[in-house]
């Protein structure tokens, strides 16, 4: 636009001239879809690519001076080369490597020349021979000639020296030549520019090319290539400026949106270079100053790390406010002062026995507010909105520190329309606070700030960063406790609620299911899996298309995926390992439970074995075994019965029962270990179903439980959630979903190895405090509501299969909670002292008779 101004305004106000110069223009290079390109002749297109000839264009605007020269017409003579003579002065003339042109200059009333008004004026365009371009490393120079018309030849009036091209808009000079009278003097001034031509897709490809050797300059530290002078400019940097003349068409933000094999773009590497004569020119192209590297350091967070120069990178930030401006200089400031927990000052402030008190911590967790209320992400914790520190943002709360140093002199207020585009919100001041907090308190007023934890999600997913989410799993779970299981489940800095907070509304995946489908193509991605299902992610949760997580992890591992099988490994440890016994109790205190049918031993600790058949999948051996009934023995006398049919000789066994043929006699499947095994061990039919009978009778088999019990309980609701069909059956899909069969079975068996490790508790008269400390697992000093239903379950020999029991615990524990507990838990002080005991016992009593 700058350049099209030039041409169309002229000094003398010369209306027809100016038209011309818009007519040519259109005519010659608008057309041809071509533009006018200043970039060095070292910048050459790709061999074989979309330009296969090389052209130049010159626009002349008008030649002024020539006093005393009465001709009405004139010529100025273009001369391309090679530079030659000592200095380079001169054009090589040689035949095969220069050409020539001239544009025919008509005098106008004032004494100006401009152009001739027919053709095309004062716009040309030139094919350059290719022996000329193969020296086009050494550079191309143009040297240009007034010549009048002679009787015999033309008479040179003035000249010019050899100019290298292309040569942006501007006046050249000509002085008189050695054929004139006395030594050479100005004589003329010409108005032109010499450019390059070329369209849109060469000068995409261009484009492309120079960013890649810019960010091969850019990694050598800025001494290496002259980096020390203010002025100076990598040479593809140079080339790139939009004052060069690119077009739309070229892409340069898409082509500086490139990075090196670690996702640092240009502006990154200017930065960790110490190349800081570059970083304005770089944002004017477009870089984001907040754009992610894979080490999570962007441009202004390197150097804000660093400590030098981000004042450059705060003032053409126009998305930040003053304030914002003043937090990040903050935390330059305190980074610096204080590296980490082993940082001098911090270790000052430990001896003296103010850890977390004293004013280095105090600052940070000053900071931390101010981050939280300068750069929180936008509303909906979805990154991609607009960058905060505009509008609908406040200010960041005041600060003890030092505010930043002011900006460097001569440092722009305002940037070209294309750096005004702000980019998303990228978290880069959230992390690099999170990685340098000295205290899990001050890190977990930044993980749960409202929507910081959704956001920070969101940009490892877009930005493909799993270390920024197993970083920020490992933070969680540093930071955050879940606190005691069923009084703090809601709350935002519960662990759990951090780590499976929904990452977009109205849909049902969590971040572990979606770290999962990512794992397909990526390992990377499976470590962040394994790492937040350790730290206690929902591993219940299902895909955006409903798969449960734990079926997808089960079809990958079954096709031999390596990775899977690992995960696989952890995720059915884990399943059901989160007892929330308030919500849902998981106490089995049975006195009748199953026996073996034959010895009569207690069958759930005997091996629960059956007489099995594979005629459903294939016959003669193929796919795998499935009981033939519901009929469970301890594996000892199972094996007896079968070497017994065995030694008479019988063509097939049979159940001892039900006299039902089976092929052999085989283990019940660890559902711990194999789900999906275990679930076709029930599948009679093979139809990928097991009937109610089925279920009863094995969880009979290998839990204590007491049949009335069980099916009471399922008759209280505990069937409809796992058969959600309503059809007596459930599929495997139903099994393995969140709150199915699977889960219920795990859960139970994880309570039932808990309560063999912590053994049986001291009497609740006789020894409280022991009584107290024996059910306060986490050792924190109270008790919360699940771990006081889980007590009084023992204690009143209550199984979770009897509703009706449960609900008369849950309500005298929910009166004591209410008169006695604080913030829904109950402190050891408050049990001893407000004789919390006879309370306790008394619902006990009332739940035996």
């Amino acid at each position: 636009e700058d350049r099209g101004s030039f041409w169309e305004g002229t000094s003398r106000g010369d209306a027809a001239a100016a038209a011309t110069c818009r007519r040519a223009r259109v005519d010659a290079y608008m057309l041809a879809g071509e533009g006018e390109l200043f970039v060095p002749f070292w910048v050459l297109p790709a061999q074989g690519g979309a330009v296969h000839d090389v052209a130049l264009g010159i626009r002349l605007r008008s030649v002024e001076g020539l006093v005393g020269v009465r001709a009405p017409r004139l010529s100025l003579v273009f001369r391309f080369g090679p530079p030659a003579g000592p200095s380079g002065q001169q054009v090589d003339k040689a035949k095969e490597l220069s050409i020539k042109c001239q544009i025919e200059l008509v005098r106008q009333l004032d004494g100006t020349w401009l152009p001739e008004s027919g053709g095309k004026g004062g716009v040309a365009r030139i094919i350059l021979p290719a022996m000329l371009l193969s020296q086009a490393g050494r550079g191309i120079v143009c040297r240009l000639k007034v010549c009048a018309p002679g009787f015999l030849t033309a008479r040179c009036l003035a000249a010019s020296t050899a100019m290298q091209v292309p040569l942006e808009p501007g006046a050249v000079p000509l002085a008189t030549t050695k054929g004139s009278k006395g030594p050479p003097r100005a004589a003329a001034t010409a108005t032109l520019s010499i450019s390059r031509l070329f369209g849109g897709e060469a000068q995409a490809v261009m484009a492309r090319s120079l960013v890649q050797q810019l960010l091969s300059q850019l990694r050598r530290p800025a001494a290496r290539d002259g980096g020390n002078n203010p002025s100076g400019l990598p040479p593809a940097l140079d080339a790139l400026r939009p004052s060069r003349g690119w077009l739309p068409a070229a892409g340069l933000q898409q082509a500086f949106a490139a990075t090196d094999s670690h996702g640092r773009s240009a502006l990154r590497l200017a930065v960790d270079g110490r190349h800081w004569q570059c970083v304005q020119h770089l944002v004017e192209v477009g870089c984001s100053s907040r754009a992610l590297a894979e080490d999570l350091r962007s441009p202004l967070s390197a150097a804000l790390e660093f400590g030098e120069r981000f004042e450059a990178l705060l003032s053409l930030d126009l998305g930040m406010d003053d304030r914002a401006k003043q937090v990040a200089g903050e935390l330059s400031s305190i980074l610096n002062e204080f590296r980490g927990p082993g940082s001098p000052a911090l270790e000052r402030e430990a001896t003296d026995g103010s850890t977390g008190g004293g004013a280095a911590y105090q600052r940070w967790e000053a900071l931390a507010e101010a981050i939280v209320q300068s750069f929180r992400p936008p509303p909906g914790g979805q990154a991609g909105a607009a960058r905060p520190g505009g509008a609908g943002y406040p200010a960041a709360v005041p600060l003890s520190g030092k505010p930043p140093p002011p900006p460097p002199p001569g440092a722009p207020t305002s940037l070209p329309p294309t750096a005004r585009q702000e980019p998303s919100w990228t978290g880069d001041m959230f992390i690099l606070a999170l990685e340098h907090c000295p205290t899990g308190r001050t890190r977990r007023k930044l993980l749960c700030a409202e929507g910081a934890c959704a956001a920070l999600w969101h940009v490892s997913l877009s930005n493909n960063l799993p270390d920024l989410a197993r970083k920020l799993a490992v933070w969680i779970g540093l930071s955050v406790n879940n606190g005691p299981i069923g009084s703090s489940v809601g709350s935002p800095s519960c662990r759990r609620r951090l780590l499976d907070v929904r990452l977009d509304p109205g849909m049902g995946d969590a971040m572990l299911a979606r770290a999962l489908e990512r794992g397909l193509q990526d390992e990377r991605w499976l470590k962040v899996a394994r790492v937040m299902v350790h730290l206690g992610a929902d591993v219940t949760g299902v895909t955006a298309g409903g798969r449960s997580v734990l079926l997808l992890a089960l079809e990958q591992a079954d096709r031999g995926h390596a990775g899977f099988n690992e995960f696989l490994a952890s995720l059915l440890e884990k399943l059901g390992d989160d007892v929330d016994h308030w919500q849902e109790p998981t106490v089995l205190i049975e006195e009748n439970t199953a026996e073996c049918p034959i010895c009569m031993e207690v069958l759930w600790t005997s091996t629960p074995t059956s007489f099995v058949s594979y005629s459903g999948r294939g016959g003669g051996g193929e796919g795998s075994p499935h009981v033939i009934c519901a009929h469970f023995f301890c594996f000892d006398c199972a094996a007896q019965q079968y070497s017994k049919q065995q030694s008479q000789n019988s063509a097939e066994f049979q159940c001892p029962i039900c006299r039902n043929a089976a092929t052999e006699v085989m283990p019940l499947p660890d559902i711990a270990i194999n789900p999906r095994l275990w679930f076709q061990f029930l599948d009679v039919e093979g139809k990928g179903q097991i009937d109610k009978n089925a279920v009863v009778q094995t969880l009979e088999a290998m839990l204590p439980i007491d049949t009335e019990n069980l099916r009471e309980s399922l008759q209280e609701g505990v069937w409809a959630q796992w058969d959600k069909a309503g059809n007596n059956c459930i599929t495997e899909r139903e099994f393995f979903d969140s709150g199915g069969l699977l889960e219920w079975v795990r859960r139970h068996q994880h309570e039932l190895k808990a309560a063999e490790v912590r053994g049986a508790a001291p009497d609740l008269q006789q020894e409280p405090e022991k009584w107290f400390k024996h059910w306060d697992v986490a050792k924190r000093g109270r008790l919360g509501k699940s771990e006081a239903m889980r007590a009084l379950c023992e204690a009143a020999r209550v199984s979770s299969l009897q509703p009706r029991r449960i609900k008369t615990l849950k309500e005298g524990i929910g009166a004591v909670w209410q008169r006695h507990a604080s913030d829904e838990v109950l402190s050891r002080d408050r049990f001893m002292k407000r004789k919390v005991v006879d309370e306790l016992k008394a619902i006990i009593d009332e739940v035996k008779a």
